[in-house]
């Protein structure tokens, strides 16, 4: 019996030499192109209405926060979070660092966007072990991911949304620069 399926492995991985790793790409974008205005997840798309439970009792409803909405800020920052040293380290950048670069200057509504806990019990309790309860963000519950396969969201992952809807950056935190000089641009 070991004979055959050593045989049968061999047969298998002969098939499979016209297979080779490309170690020279292009570097040729192969997404198809974003049309803008469009509802999508990209930069020049319109960020499709969504909401979510938050840890402060509400409903967070991203079109409350846009242009005619309950609530309008000038910009809506999404920070997918999944409360790991790396995301606290990011959040207490933001909080300690880049919001304050902007306070006076318009109205930005910055949101964590919880992706990880599966309820908003569990959003609450994360919120409150790592020390953003009563913060300037609005923490919510992606209870069961749908913001996540929305915005192609992961770790890190922040989106800059206008008060008209458009999405001006969608993109992993790195060091928070990308963050300001797209908020530097659209807030007033």
């Amino acid at each position: 019996m070991t004979k055959i399926a050593l045989l049968a492995c061999l047969l298998l991985l002969s098939s499979c030499g016209n297979m080779v790793d490309d170690l020279n790409p292009s570097g040729d974008d192969l997404r198809p192109a974003i049309t803008a205005n469009s509802i999508g997840n990209q930069p020049s798309q319109i960020a499709a209405d969504f909401s979510a439970p938050a840890t402060n009792g509400t409903t967070f409803k991203l079109s409350n926060h846009l242009t005619g909405g309950a609530t309008p800020a000038d910009a809506v920052v999404l920070y997918f979070t999944m409360w790991c040293p790396i995301c606290i380290s990011h959040t207490d950048h933001l909080l300690f660092n880049i919001i304050p670069q902007f306070q006076g200057r318009g109205t930005t509504t910055y949101v964590l966007v919880d992706y990880v806990s599966g309820s908003i019990a569990s959003t609450t309790v994360s919120e409150a072990v790592n020390g953003y309860a009563g913060a300037v963000f609005t923490t919510i519950a992606d209870e069961n991911q749908s913001l996540l396969h929305q915005f192609q969201g992961a770790m890190g992952k922040t989106i800059v949304i206008d008060k008209n809807g458009v999405i001006q950056m969608n993109e992993d935190f790195r060091t928070g620069d990308n963050l300001i000089k797209t908020l530097s641009r659209i807030l007033p």
